[in-house]
């Protein structure tokens, strides 16, 4: 029998044997025999690892982690031998905790993952069909020359519109990023913006806030009475942030989570909302309901800070212009009802309006509940009303506790309950994030949880609003991308002077992009699915697919080539894993992929789009380059990302990558005689001198990363007087000097003080700036005809359409505690801390009656696939609900199929409106979100005994 002594001795022995391989394995040859002298046994390899040769600063910079968390890495002959969380982050101020610590287990294995199987270390080409998983190693200058050729030929013939980079949302705001960005601006290529594509854009902000991302600093949690965590599951996906929920709750503040499942943060809260999925918006609406029949609102600042005090023409349900009531009068100025002196008034601030500012003239009192009547400019009476009045009527006869519980299964009393929690806090902060983004009716649930938090008066508020998730720009970025000549001392000086328009600015950078649902729609093979009938939405009886059309041909999304043209024939994927976080990604592999000349993919590791390109081009790890990572409001920090080591095998980073490309389409342009080409968009694209052109006349070379890196963090606004040696010196991490400029990604629109936890919308509220909306206000009532059509011009509650088939169960989903995205999906190291191959979790009773034990193969089905996955039963899961976590590759799947195989995300109508005011595509702003929370699914036990 082996003893428990025994046990332990061999456990040791092999993990000596385990770190000793290792080492030999990595360790450069002149090290190896010194290291087998040098490790005897345990003791020695326990005492080696605490001497290094250096520390360096590091940080994981492309990849879709919005944490930013510094680390410091520990390099020994050559290789990052280990990290640890560095502390470098203050306290806002000594009333609220600091950001400390921040990591997580995938930051902290990241040296074993850059180590790992999948990485790819040399360029490659395919051998035999794609996905067969057979290549040969090639050459850089066999893999450049090839890429270049292609390119050249389709840029001759068809222009940029002939080629594509499937950019995702791994994205960094230093060199290599800035190196993607400007060889495709300047040979004319589009880029997709994938914020739709991964179902990440908070489209119901849009609508209501004109921006997506609304968003603060995660400090301003601690300042809240009442945390509402909102399909957000913070001690999975949050790991460095959710501290300060245990420390609000600490201070006395009561944390509500509302979600199907009894997940890991729900533990810790006084409330857990057990809600149907799909039904929030009900469960939004009738606390609503209840606040406004009880009084507990905050009439003052409904009046100011929203639209429902605007009039509505009863007849035909839009609200009324100036244009109703003047001849020749303009569309977007609109009109409030005075109380104070019984008479129309037009309101200010509107996107019509000469006054830039919500302030209403002295004496003047917007109704809120009113109806009157009003001469037109041909002299007929119309019926008016205002938008409250409508909307509380609705509420009143839809949405009472009693006919949302029958929705959304939570009791009438527990409804009320919240309602009234939420109306008696100082301050109720809802934190929906982009777990809330992937429902069908998910714009329709986040208006209803932003009209819960405006009736409270909480939006601009410390510690209170609704908060979906914001980035902090930097424009030195922008500039780099945008600009071929990059003379520091002139642009810092046009910039200082505000000399430099920057909307047109922005306007330039979104002609870069295609909005990515709905090119995948017309090209990538998504437009069935997409566009196809839903079952229980019977309002389209056609599907989307009319509306898709009109809003196409119309010019409302830029698509490339037209509808009924051939699609791109020269594809690029670079920050992302297009084939993957597509839901439909086989039919995007079939349609776009398959009948490509060319795909190439610029990565670390190998993926699902990797295996289905043409070339690999190996990517150097995030500790063998030098980067700055994105900054995601929740950390008010400019984060660095140091090159720790030299970049493993032949693999590059990205700005040297794409500079040598740049040289080589160069030279195979002026070969061929060819001196300029059309961008996608038409414009001229001089491609003879590209080398020239992305280097500034060689200001900028291969090797420049770190100059563009001080390039961009002098430049940026919220990086002003940070240097590169500030952040080497100070912890990898420094805090940042403004918000930069506000808009597109960076909806925060406040003041910054270093002393200060940050808080959006203050500009509105305090400053009562008009809104970045057409009605310049919170904008609850959407007159468009598609959404009068639809019934949708107040936010209300709709149920969610049975994607995928008639189905006993909805399918939901999750971010993952033991990865980021794909990117640690097949980490050894992550698959031992949970079990190791995708598994789905099932209600235990539900599991049993179907026959299915704990860890039994199940296949999951609708009316489009099937995947086969483990079980995990569990009393966590609501009856009716199949959960699974998101970001398993489809060949860790038994059948090389996923989850995502089974979603139809469906387009939802209203997000197709391209000329209303705010609501018009732009750069993660506006289109069809990628949706797979309604799947509806079957499940059966696989019969294994044969």
């Amino acid at each position: 029998m082996l003893s428990r002594r025994r046990f332990l001795q061999a456990g040791v022995a092999g993990g000596l044997a385990l770190g000793l391989n290792r080492l030999a394995w990595l360790s450069p040859p002149s090290a190896r025999a010194a290291s087998r002298v040098a490790y005897a046994d345990w003791k020695d390899v326990y005492r080696e690892r605490w001497r290094w040769d250096r520390v360096a600063r590091g940080t994981h910079t492309n990849v879709n982690c919005v944490s930013s968390c510094a680390w410091n890495l520990y390099v020994r002959d050559g290789m990052v031998w280990r990290e640890e969380q560095s502390a470098p982050y203050a306290a806002s101020n000594d009333r609220v905790p600091d950001f400390n610590p921040r990591g997580c287990q995938k930051g902290a294995s990241c040296s074993d993952l850059l180590l790992g199987p999948t990485r790819i270390l040399h360029p490659m080409r395919r051998v035999g069909p794609r996905g067969g998983g057979r290549w040969k190693r090639i050459s850089w200058d066999e893999a450049l020359d090839e890429i270049a050729r292609n390119l050249v030929d389709v840029l001759v013939e068809r222009g940029g519109e002939g080629a594509l980079c499937e950019l995702g949302p791994n994205v960094d705001y230093g060199a290599n990023t800035a190196g993607a960005l400007r060889f495709f601006r300047q040979v004319g290529v589009p880029l997709t913006d994938s914020m739709g594509q991964i179902g990440d854009l908070a489209v119901g902000g849009t609508i209501t806030l004109g921006t997506p991302h609304c968003d603060g600093t995660s400090d301003d949690w601690f300042r809240s009475d009442h945390l509402v965590l909102w399909a957000f599951n913070p001690a999975t996906t949050r790991i460095p942030d959710a501290h300060y929920v245990h420390e609000a709750r600490y201070r006395g503040a009561r944390v509500t989570c509302i979600a199907p499942d009894y997940n890991q943060s729900a533990i810790h809260g006084d409330l857990w909302i057990s809600i149907r999925p799909g039904t929030d918006a009900a469960l939004a609406l009738s606390a609503c309901q209840v606040i406004l029949a009880e009084g507990r609102h905050d009439a003052a600042y409904v009046r100011e800070q929203t639209d429902l005090p605007f009039l509505v023409l009863e007849e035909s349900g839009r609200l009324l212009r100036e244009s109703d009531v003047f001849r020749g009068g303009r569309d977007d100025r609109f009109a409030v009802w005075d109380e104070q002196n019984d008479r129309l008034v037009w309101a200010p601030g509107t996107a019509g309006s000469m006054d830039r500012t919500l302030i209403m003239p002295p004496g003047v009192r917007p109704a809120l509940d009113v109806k009157r009547s009003v001469e037109r400019y041909d002299g007929r009476r119309a019926g008016v009303r205002t938008a409250f009045s409508l909307l509380r009527e609705r509420l009143d006869r839809d949405l009472t506790p009693e006919k949302a519980g029958a929705v959304t299964g939570v009791a009438p009393n527990l409804i009320r309950r919240f309602a009234r929690d939420v109306a008696a806090a100082r301050s109720t902060l809802i934190l929906s994030q982009w777990g809330s983004c992937k429902n069908y009716h998910s714009d329709l649930i986040q208006r209803s949880q932003i009209l819960l938090a405006s009736l409270t008066g909480n939006l601009g508020r410390a510690g209170g609003g609704w908060r979906s998730g914001a980035f902090v720009a930097l424009d030195g970025l922008g500039v780099v991308a945008m600009q071929d000549q990059l003379d520091l001392p002139r642009l810092g000086l046009l910039m200082a002077r505000s000399l430099i328009d920057k909307s047109a600015v922005m306007h330039q950078f979104e002609s870069m992009y295609v909005p990515s649902t709905v090119f995948h729609a017309v090209h990538g093979g998504l437009g069935e699915r997409a566009g196809g009938a839903l079952s229980g939405e019977g309002q389209l009886p056609d599907g989307a697919a009319p509306y898709l059309a009109e809003a196409v041909e119309k010019g409302h999304f830029p698509v490339g080539p037209a509808p009924g043209s051939a699609p791109p024939e020269v594809i690029f994927n670079f920050c992302g894993n297009v084939l993957r976080h597509t839901r439909g990604g086989e039919r995007v592999r079939e349609a776009l992929f398959d009948d490509a000349r060319l795909v190439t993919t610029i990565d670390f590791r190998m993926s699902q789009t990797a295996r289905h390109s043409d070339i690999l081009l190996p990517a150097a790890g995030w500790y063998e380059k030098i980067g700055i990572k994105y900054i995601a409001a929740f950390v008010p920090y400019v984060t660095l990302g140091d090159r720790a080591v030299p970049p493993r095998g032949e693999s590059k980073p990205e700005w040297e990558i794409f500079s040598r490309l740049a040289e080589r389409v160069g030279a195979e342009a002026r070969k061929r005689g060819v001196t300029s080409v059309k961008g996608f968009r038409g414009q001229d694209c001089p491609i003879d001198q590209l080398s020239a052109r992305f280097s500034d006349a060689g200001r900028f070379g291969p090797d420049a990363q770190e100059d563009v890196v001080r390039f961009i963090l002098t430049l940026s606004g919220a990086s002003r007087g940070i240097s590169l040696d500030d952040l080497r010196e100070q912890g990898g991490a420094v805090r940042i000097s403004s918000l930069g400029p506000q808009g597109g990604t960076a909806g925060i629109y406040s003041d910054y003080s270093e002393q200060e936890p940050v808080v959006p919308m203050r500009d509105f509220v305090e400053k009562k700036r008009p809104y970045p909306t057409l009605s310049g206000r919170q904008q609850f009532y959407v007159d468009h005809p598609w959404f009068l059509e639809l019934g949708e011009e107040l936010p209300t509650h709709k149920d969610p359409p049975r994607a995928g088939g008639d189905h006993p169960f909805v399918m939901t989903g999750a971010h993952a505690r033991w990865s980021v995205h794909s990117m640690w999906r097949d980490h050894a190291m992550m698959l031992r801390l949970q079990r190791g191959e995708p598994l789905v979790c099932l209600n235990e009773n539900e599991a049993a009656a179907r026959g299915i034990g704990d860890h039994d193969l199940v296949r999951v089905k609708n009316d489009l696939d099937a995947f086969v996955a483990r079980a995990r039963t569990s009393a966590t899961i609501r009856p009716g609900q199949v959960h699974i976590y998101h970001a398993w590759e489809p060949y860790q799947f038994r059948t090389g199929r996923s989850h995502q195989a089974l979603s139809p995300s469906p387009f939802k109508v209203t997000q197709l409106v391209g000329d209303h005011g705010h609501l018009r595509w732009g750069y993660a702003h506006y289109e069809p979100n990628q949706v797979d929370r309604d799947t509806r699914v079957d499940v059966e036990r696989v019969d294994t005994s044969g």
